[in-house]
């Protein structure tokens, strides 16, 4: 990973260079000023200096690429952000860049094998073959669920915008809390797919903006076992737009002042930057959590916005095992609901080229992550994997305890404990979304404010495709425009170093 460890080195170089000029002067000064190095706000940074404007990125966290992260376990990188990639449909940018870099065979199906889902405590564990010792064709509770894929998007089945998906899951399949097969709705689908609980997600809002989806319904994985998500995009983008750009890690954003000419940045660091705009890309949780203070204050129409936004806590959580003992019906296990905290898991080890490692990745989200951190207490990781492992120790009937027999190490990323990060990634709950055309509060948060100088994007502000990197870059880039064409004069950063208190 020369390429991750060269940029990591001129980040450092940067860093203390930038350090040194803002302690000699009494503000840096720039074009403009990216909140956050996740992917909005890299792409946002890469499309302003494609038209040379100086720009300063602030990060809180060591690190860029936000919530894509790979870290490297067994013999193979695993995802412990963001995972999936879709295909070349809907101006998909990261598609056509990764197959002109890395070729044809850089992707690959995921998921590959049987499903299974957790029942009755794992007594009725079921496999989708139907020649498992025990086959969901069997059991009418999961068979049901296959409906429900098609069911959730009817606009038709989901008027009322009141209620919850929840709700409407009762109303349609007489499955609430309680019942044996709620788990596969609330953390088969509402964790698995969109990171919450069930009964968080707005029925409505959810039909409205699947109905919107413009990328394909198909997803891929890169092939390569050496090469993560974060790796690839650093060779693809990140790496150059890190070398072309000024660039603040471990520095937490504070206060964004507004009250003079121009747009002043204070960080945790006692750092203070000016600019004539800001992109704000932090997370929706970030936002919410009023982390950042906007001096004056943010419209009440931009507050509701990305309040009326859903944001839940989640983790992944990757554990190798010496064996995959998981294959009791003797095929490859492509998706595990559980019953338990573990949530939904799969076998990413399964489908990376020539490893030789055994990975479950599971998915615990919402009311799962936040029941596995009060385990952890102090961020005891070891507390997590355990009750993980022990979760999955009761699934399958054919192997008792072989979670613990069989297991090695593990890595965890708790999201919702990261205080810049504050969860998984948005999702529509009620009243996000009450009209298409009319009243969409992603659409909303896009407004710039402050006299076209606060701009805010990432992923949830992607009304198409929100909840996805390739809808964190297309933000990115369009903040970047907007930007681009309210200041029209790249290279002419402000000239006074005087704090917003003392401008007149």
């Amino acid at each position: 990973m020369s390429s991750v460890l060269d940029v990591f080195l001129a980040l450092l170089l940067q860093v203390q260079n930038l350090g040194q000029s803002a302690a000699n002067d009494d503000a840096t000064s720039h074009d403009v000023v990216v909140v956050g190095a996740g992917a909005a706000g890299l792409y946002a940074a890469k499309t302003l200096q494609s038209f040379g404007y100086e720009v300063l990125i602030i990060e809180a966290t060591d690190r860029i690429g936000g919530r894509i992260k790979s870290e490297t376990l067994g013999d193979m990188r695993v995802e412990l952000g963001a995972e999936e990639h879709y295909l070349a449909e809907g101006d998909n940018p990261i598609w056509n860049a990764m197959i002109a870099e890395f070729g044809n065979k850089i992707y690959v199906q995921p998921h590959q094998g049987s499903s299974a889902f957790s029942m009755d405590n794992g007594a009725g564990t079921c496999w989708t073959e139907t020649f498992a010792m025990n086959p969901c064709a069997n059991d009418s509770d999961v068979m049901a669920v296959d409906d429900f894929w098609d069911w959730y998007q009817l606009l038709e089945a989901h008027q009322n915008p009141n209620s919850t998906l929840a709700d409407d899951v009762f109303s349609e399949y007489g499955v609430g809390a309680g019942h044996r097969a709620y788990h596969l709705y609330d953390a088969g689908i509402a964790g698995a797919t969109f990171a919450t609980n069930l009964d968080q997600l707005g029925a409505r809002s959810l039909a409205l903006e699947s109905n919107e989806w413009v990328l394909s319904d198909t997803v891929r994985a890169i092939a390569d076992k050496d090469l993560g998500y974060s790796d690839a995009l650093a060779r693809l983008w990140w790496d150059e737009v890190a070398s072309a750009s000024d660039i603040l890690l471990s520095t937490p954003v504070e206060v964004i002042d507004t009250t003079g000419d121009q747009v002043l940045v204070l960080d945790a660091n006692g750092g203070r930057h000016l600019a004539r705009q800001v992109i704000v890309t932090v997370s929706i949780g970030v936002l919410q959590s009023g982390a950042i203070e906007f001096k004056p204050e943010l419209p009440a129409a931009t507050i509701e916005a990305y309040m009326g936004i859903g944001f839940d806590s989640g983790m992944k959580v990757a554990v190798r095992f010496s064996s995959p003992w998981w294959e009791t019906e003797g095929e490859p296990l492509a998706w595990l609901v559980t019953e338990g905290v573990a949530g939904v898991c799969w076998v990413p080890s399964d489908y990376k080229e020539n490893s030789t490692s055994h990975i479950l990745m599971c998915y615990p989200m919402g009311d799962n992550s936040r029941a596995l951190r009060a385990l952890a207490g102090n961020g005891n990781s070891s507390a997590i994997v355990n009750a993980v492992l022990s979760d999955l120790d009761n699934t399958f009937p054919q192997a008792p305890n072989a979670a613990s027999e069989h297991y090695i190490e593990a890595l965890v990323e708790d999201w919702g404990a990261d205080p810049f990060t504050r969860g998984a990634y948005s999702y529509p709950k009620i009243e996000t979304v009450l009209s298409i055309e009319l009243d969409n509060k992603r659409r909303d948060l896009k407004i710039p404010v402050a006299g076209d100088r606060i701009f805010f994007a990432g992923e949830a502000t992607h009304e198409t495709h929100p909840a996805t990197v390739v809808g964190a870059i297309h933000e990115g880039e369009r903040a970047a425009l907007e930007v681009h064409s309210v200041n029209g004069s790249p290279g002419k950063p402000p000239k006074s170093r005087r704090s917003n208190d003392d401008q007149e």
